[in-house]
């Protein structure tokens, strides 16, 4: 194994996954000398790792001889779709796992679609991109792509470019389903994707900044990220099936009577608008990302 990742290395790949990690004799042991032997190569080589387990204990023991590896898990994969419940998860993950880098997925192979209600694609976007670490995606999930589209082969799903890429099931792909459709409307899950990644890929506090999780109610999750004078995000996710008032003015004493909104999971709210955080209220199954400055 170690020769091989060597020579793959040597030829140019980015870098290696590797599944079911846990099936391993010593996976700690092992993990970190694969990692060991893919950052010595490139600093910008690349291992993560994937495990069937969901259990935060068996998790870590995974990571113990690891520095900031990239490890894809279920933990997140109960299909408990309530803000609680994915805010203790999240806040607990990072709490345990203190100042390694995490990474945050809901499973080692498949798409989200598999996982996660269509209607919650979106706010599982913005919660992945703005958690601290590394969000995870398998291809596909940029644009909503499900396995059991009719003459989707199970295991490998094909990419919909277009409406063509399915030739044996002609009429099973319509525009919106692919990347030249989605690319072409600005209200696309896949153009909210990019926005996601170009903010979270420019913005320090999104990158690096710390995490601070608001009491919110039972179906919302509301956290802030902030980095030393660097622009404040505060994101507020409604897991619920109907439209919630968030209970953000007195939370914490750290923010400001109003916010401006970068962007919304759904369309309809205009970029920049300012909010009163008093009256911030969430449509069903609606995420926001609102920013502030940093005030000294």
């Amino acid at each position: 194994m170690k020769d091989a990742l060597s020579f793959w290395l040597e030829a140019g790949v980015d870098g290696f996954q590797v599944r079911d990690v846990e099936n391993l004799m010593n996976a700690p042991l092992f993990l970190a000398e694969w990692q060991n032997i893919t950052g010595s190569v490139s600093g910008d080589k690349l291992l993560i790792a994937g495990t069937g387990f969901s259990n935060l204990e068996q998790i870590l023991s995974l990571l113990r001889f690891t520095k900031d590896l990239l490890l894809t898990s279920s933990y997140l994969s109960d299909r408990i779709f309530t803000g609680e419940h994915i805010k203790f998860l999240a806040s607990q993950y990072l709490n345990v796992t203190n100042n390694h880098w995490c990474s945050w997925s809901l499973s080692q192979a498949g798409l989200l679609t598999s996982f996660v209600p269509r209607h919650l694609l979106r706010l599982y976007q913005l919660l992945f991109f703005t958690l601290p670490g590394t969000p995870v995606f398998s291809y596909g999930d940029e644009i909503g792509l499900e396995a059991a589209l009719p003459g989707q082969p199970a295991k490998a799903p094909v990419m919909l470019w277009d409406e063509s890429s399915l030739p044996n099931s002609p009429g099973s792909v319509l525009s919106n389903m692919t990347v030249k459709g989605q690319s072409e409307d600005p209200g696309s899950l896949l153009s909210l994707f990019r926005q996601l990644s170009n903010q979270r890929g420019k913005e320090r506090s999104l990158l690096h900044g710390d995490f601070h999780a608001l009491t919110s109610g039972s179906d919302l999750f509301a956290y802030v990220r902030r980095w030393d004078q660097n622009k404040r995000f505060l994101v507020v996710l409604n897991f619920g099936d109907v439209g919630q008032t968030a209970p953000l003015a007195a939370a914490s004493a750290g923010l400001p009577a109003k916010v401006d909104l970068l962007l919304s999971t759904q369309p309809g709210r205009e970029a920049d608008t300012s909010l009163e955080l008093e009256h911030l209220k969430l449509e069903p199954h609606e995420g926001l990302l609102l920013h502030f400055p940093y005030v000294a």
